[in-house]
């Protein structure tokens, strides 16, 4: 889109001190990451109002790929070109920032997401599906039938089960190590408070190490999902204490048509959600590769 015809907007970076104001238009990946210091992040207003905002990074392992984390428009200002506005400034500003070595930027999102597609397609990125990372959904209620609920899942010997609530701050300070020491942290401390804490289990052994967890999150207005899930050594009765444990909470704790969201990124995970959540439906993830010119 020529400069011209672009909206007048003014645009702010959005940084550590600032995400929290921002979260109604990020997500809460996007917000930890910008507040950790690991993401950067960009609004922008008209008319003195927050009408978009974005987040994005840089990938550790190569600064030529940007990762985008999040953009979104607020629904009342959609297609009037903001949000490609937005993504036209946020990628000016990274390739200034590093000199222009930027190649590549990459974005992965469900398939229907309201507006990213057509917003993203128009920007230039080509789309892939992902065939690893999937997205299995089904309603709460149908947990109640099924072989995760239904099978017998005893605590492991030694081991004892715990709700997120009822662990004080150091208990999530040592599985948030755990996790990273197996390169499986998905979620702070910060965020771990702000699950369905009361469906979210960690299975402790007899010196209170973690050695299993499934933490359940918000997902939109009327949705759940699997933030992080992980056993010590693929230990399956481990795996199958805290998930049923979680599974139950869910049914008695929310609505039965509420939407649970178990992402994999594994064919071995895929297969276990098949097994024991068979009515569950599969979502190919959308992967967008925008591929920048070389100088």
């Amino acid at each position: 889109m020529p400069k011209e015809q672009l909206p007048e907007v003014e645009l702010y970076s959005i940084g550590p001190n600032e995400a929290d104001h921002a979260a109604p238009l990020l997500t809460a990946e996007a917000v930890e990451a910008i507040k950790n210091g690991e993401a950067f992040g960009m609004a922008l207003v008209e008319d003195g109002e927050v009408r978009a905002a974005a987040c994005a990074r840089l990938l550790p392992e190569n600064e030529e790929v940007l990762e985008l984390i999040s953009l979104y428009v607020a629904p009342a200002f959609r297609r009037r070109a903001l949000g490609g506005t937005l993504l036209m400034e946020l990628l000016e500003e990274t390739m200034n920032a590093t000199d222009g070595g930027l190649r590549w930027v990459v974005s992965s999102f469900m398939p229907g997401t309201e507006g990213v597609e057509p917003l993203l397609a128009k920007a230039g990125f080509r789309m892939e599906q992902d065939k690893q990372a999937v997205s299995w959904k089904l309603p709460v209620a149908d947990l109640a039938d099924s072989p995760l609920l239904q099978r017998p899942a005893p605590v492991p010997a030694g081991c004892s089960l715990h709700t997120l609530e009822e662990l004080p701050d150091y208990c999530l300070r040592q599985l948030v190590q755990e996790l990273t020491e197996n390169g499986v942290n998905d979620l702070t401390v910060a965020e771990m408070r702000q699950a369905f804490q009361n469906s979210s289990y960690t299975l402790l052994d007899q010196k209170n190490q973690p050695k299993a967890c499934a933490i359940f999150s918000k997902a939109g207005e009327d949705g759940v999902y699997l933030s992080q899930f992980f056993t010590t050594a693929g230990n399956a009765a481990a795996a199958m204490a805290v998930l049923q444990a979680g599974g139950k909470s869910l049914l008695t704790q929310l609505p039965g048509e509420t939407v649970l969201e178990i992402p994999t990124l594994t064919d071995s995970s895929a297969r276990l959600v098949q097994k024991l959540i068979p009515s569950s439906q599969a979502a190919h993830l959308i992967r967008a590769v925008l591929e920048l010119a070389a100088p």
